[in-house]
């Protein structure tokens, strides 16, 4: 139960990190407050981290240089430069023939998407890609400060934004995002009617909260938005989100307040790098057995 000083607690985080905040707060104490980084698996090879980045630097590129605009040879053109984006990661052959054909395959569907969704809704007025976003609030012990950055944040004429994420491992739960136990893309938007964004004005509307699932796979792409048909609405779903993170760093605030390890249980998080530094596994084990 480490309570440290508030002094010594963190006062930035990100919005990836409210997640981890909630699902775990001791590892949040053991980063920002031992600041504690994980070590690498020895004999760690290329991973899931390495193909999402690809994906996401050839959705940058692609995005930054085309904008609203889209060519009549999307797909060709965005393979090709899915194809740069892997050669430039000078990865070992094997690898590399292993990604390709998932990366061709994300490419494709990125190309259609993309053309179903512009005939369906016309072209965006504007495009940010990985926009990075700040916003600093008031809090008991001082200023706390929470930062993101949006992979990509669409902007109609009509001043509605969809918000919009790119995942290569597993999407969160619709069920999770709406009772905030995936708060990304709802705090990136609340973020926004903050004015953390500066080339999005902060008077507009939430119209889609978008994710994306890109794996290549036999299934090369998903994309999974939570609309105003499954909320009464996402604008009020980003200030909730954002009323609940404003109380969370309140509680914080209190010097007794201590950063438990996995103190929701069925709410853990799926990846735990400070699990064997709190003895998850002894503690757990120790709950199961007495459970039985």
């Amino acid at each position: 139960r480490p309570a440290p000083p508030v002094a010594l607690r963190p006062r930035r985080l990100s919005v990836t990190e409210i997640e981890t905040w909630m699902r775990d707060p001791y590892a949040i104490y053991a980063r920002h407050v031992l600041r504690l980084e994980p070590l690498a698996e020895l004999e760690e090879g290329a991973d899931a981290s390495d193909y999402g980045l690809i994906v996401h630097d050839a959705l940058e590129r692609w995005v930054r240089a085309h904008g609203v605009a889209w060519p009549d040879d999307a797909e060709h053109r965005l393979a090709a430069l899915f194809m740069t984006c892997l050669a430039e990661r000078k990865l070992r052959p094997a690898l590399r023939a292993w990604w390709e054909p998932r990366l061709l395959r994300i490419a494709q569907w990125v190309a259609e998407a993309e053309t179903r969704r512009r005939d369906q809704n016309g072209p965006p007025h504007a495009i940010l890609t990985e926009a990075r976003g700040r916003v600093v609030m008031p809090a008991p012990a001082g200023p706390f400060t929470l930062v993101g950055r949006a992979d990509r944040i669409d902007m109609d004429a009509q001043g509605g934004v969809n918000v919009q994420d790119y995942k290569t491992g597993m999407l969160p739960a619709t069920r999770d995002v709406l009772a905030g136990w995936s708060p990304q893309l709802p705090l990136e938007a609340a973020m926004i009617l903050q004015g953390g964004f500066e080339a999005v004005p902060a008077d507009c509307s939430i119209g889609a909260l978008t994710y994306w699932r890109l794996t290549g796979g036999a299934d090369p792409g998903q994309e999974v938005s939570i609309t105003p048909r499954e909320v009464a609405s996402l604008t009020k779903l980003a200030e909730q989100t954002w009323q609940n993170l404003l109380e969370r760093i309140a509680a914080y605030d209190d010097p007794t307040r201590p950063y438990l390890s996995h103190p929701h249980p069925g709410q853990e998080p799926r990846f735990a790098d400070y699990a064997r530094l709190a003895r998850v596994p002894e503690w757990s084990a120790a709950r199961t057995e007495n459970d039985a």
